[in-house]
């Protein structure tokens, strides 16, 4: 049946807040966001692409932690987890997870997938999660995180695909970070010095994606995005982006099954953000063009490009130019890869990623361009036997206008700086890392897999003592285990360490000046968690979770302790 109309319809939900105690670490990690038939791994496929179901996470992670790692490598033949229990043996409409923590914390996690026709799919997702707890000696603390996305795909067109989506976002936290029995406040200073912190986002985004690469074609992407990010101090964002892209691929030499190609990738970014409860203003405008020309072969791939960046942030204009440069050398029949690559550029830096990263600011600055003066990549990968994938890479950042956080400066009677009690600033600087890292993926006999990521970052900072809250190494281990049909183990293990705060020591309220800052280094990141699963049936399963098991109260920003340990347990409904 032809489709004449495709209608979008958002619903947005009203999430009701729960009197809770938590600390900024605890989120449960789930693919709530629909992934409606991507197809951006599939542009070689010039057919129609079909509407797929993908599988949704399986499993429950409450440490957000696992996020922040920045390696996030990638294997040459990315192998699935084992798990039998993880693995749908039918395609299915809908997927359920719900919960309960044994600090009052409920999970739920819901996402569908369906085609409304041949050429027409569906997604939705919606999470929720949030947590009670008790950190002896400190202020009590919430938060609630809540997500809402529904997106629609079309591929009824030739040799393009249209996808869109709208999402919504809504995360409160009640954090003071302070001893009460060292700083007593007043219920009074409380509201007035801790407030909860509110942040909500809407969002849309559209787009064209060629599903053809046909030798003589032309093909045609485009991106459109936007979204409102805005909290309950009046601190806001209006962002829009617009992307579009142009590839001609040609047989001008060499073997016809491996054309080059040639295109262009151009870009504009606006960020207009309000701050300091509606007293200045930050606008932002980014325009970005990427000419390249790309060649293959059976074993090599060449990517030869320059990118060319102008940035206005008020009166201040930027203007760079960047090399995008890459390549790939395959050897025994495609089983070792060698690479490397230069590239740099400007990026823009917004308010929802700030707030992502760290949801504590209390005083806002102008927010700048990041500018990458030079980025190389270097590294080999590698399956050995189809049982072990393993990435070796070596990473170089130069990076001008880093942002790195601070303690917020106080004033005793908030006339000249009007700060919330014990929150964070951002400052420049100007960083350089060299990273090393190390992932590799084992799977033995389809009932053990063991993924090993390890990271070594030497960061230094050209104004500052140190990259504040920059983990020096940074390690991850996860082990799943299939005692049989029915029955799954997995067991994760963090670990940050090397990282370095500064930390006011003239009190709460700032009354000696000028104010005076001690260097602290924090506790290194031990954190273990154990789960199991046990399925009854294709549709039904349970699920549960031992999180933080050695109680481990580290920090990822000053003062803000994570949860101790804590037990999960749910249900997992497939239909």
């Amino acid at each position: 049946m032809r489709i004449k109309y495709i209608s979008l319809a958002a619903l947005l939900f009203l999430s009701i807040g729960v009197v809770a105690q938590h600390n900024e670490e605890v989120t449960i990690e789930g693919t709530y966001r629909p992934k409606v038939n991507k197809v951006d791994k599939i542009l070689l496929q010039p057919e129609t692409p079909q509407q797929k179901f993908e599988m949704p996470v399986a499993e429950v992670n409450v440490k957000e932690i696992e996020h922040r790692f920045s390696y996030q490598l990638e294997a040459l033949s990315p192998q699935l987890y084992s798990g039998k229990n993880a693995q749908m043996p039918m395609p299915a409409k809908n997927f359920l997870m719900a919960g309960l923590g044994s600090r009052i914390s409920p999970v739920f996690l819901y996402k569908h997938n369906s085609n409304l026709s041949k050429t027409l799919g569906l997604g939705v997702g919606i999470k929720h999660y949030s947590s009670w707890l008790d950190i002896k000696d400190y202020a009590p603390s919430s938060f609630m995180n809540n997500a809402f996305e529904i997106g629609l795909t079309s591929s009824k067109y030739k040799n393009v695909q249209l996808e869109g989506n709208v999402y919504y976002k809504n995360d409160m936290y009640h954090y003071y970070g302070v001893h009460l029995s060292e700083h007593p406040l007043t219920g009074q200073e409380i509201e007035k010095l801790c407030p909860r912190l509110t942040y909500n986002t809407i969002g849309a985004h559209f787009g064209v994606v060629p599903t053809s690469t046909r030798v003589g074609e032309a093909n045609h992407k485009f991106d459109l995005d936007y979204r409102y990010t805005f909290n309950n101090t009046n601190e806001s964002e209006h962002y829009a982006g617009l992307g579009y892209g142009f590839a001609y691929n040609q047989n001008w030499w060499g073997n016809k099954s491996h054309p080059q190609r040639i295109g262009m990738d151009l870009g504009f970014q606006y960020g207009g953000l309000v701050m300091n409860e509606g007293a200045s203003m930050n606008h932002r405008l980014l325009l970005n063009t990427n000419p390249f020309f790309e060649m293959k072969d059976e074993f090599y791939r060449l990517h030869f490009g320059f990118r060319f960046d102008f940035g206005i942030n008020g009166e201040d204009k930027h203007l760079c130019f960047r090399p995008d440069l890459s390549g790939s050398l395959f050897v025994l029949n495609k089983k070792l890869e060698f690479y490397a690559g230069l590239n740099g550029g400007l990026k823009m830096l917004t308010f929802s990623q700030i707030i992502e990263e760290n949801p504590f600011m209390g005083h806002w600055t102008s927010l700048l361009f990041q500018n990458v003066k030079l980025g190389f990549d270097g590294g080999v990968r590698t399956n050995i036997m189809e049982v072990v994938d393993l990435h070796l890479g070596v990473r170089y950042r130069r990076v001008e206008n880093d942002p790195l956080y601070i303690p917020c400066d106080y004033n005793i009677d908030h006339s000249t700086s009007p700060s919330l009690f014990n929150t964070f600033m951002m400052v420049y600087d100007e960083t350089q890392t060299v990273s090393v890292m190390v992932d590799t993926r084992v799977k033995l006999r389809n009932s053990l897999t063991a993924d090993l990521g390890f990271v070594y970052n030497n960061c230094t900072a050209m104004v500052a003592e140190y990259a504040w809250y920059r983990p020096t190494t940074e390690g991850k281990l996860k082990l799943t285990y299939d005692a049989n049909e029915n029955l799954a183990f997995n067991t994760t293990f963090l670990y940050q360490g090397g990282r370095y705060a500064m930390v006011r020591n003239d009190g709460p309220f700032g009354i000696k000046y000028p104010p005076r800052y001690d260097v602290v280094k924090l506790k290194d990141v031990f954190d273990l968690g154990l789960g199991a699963d046990y399925r009854f049936n294709d549709q039904l399963s349970v699920f549960a979770k031992l999180d933080n098991v050695l109680n481990q109260k580290y920090q990822l920003f000053y003062d803000y302790p994570v949860t101790g340990i804590q037990f999960f347990a749910g249900l997992k409904l497939t239909f």
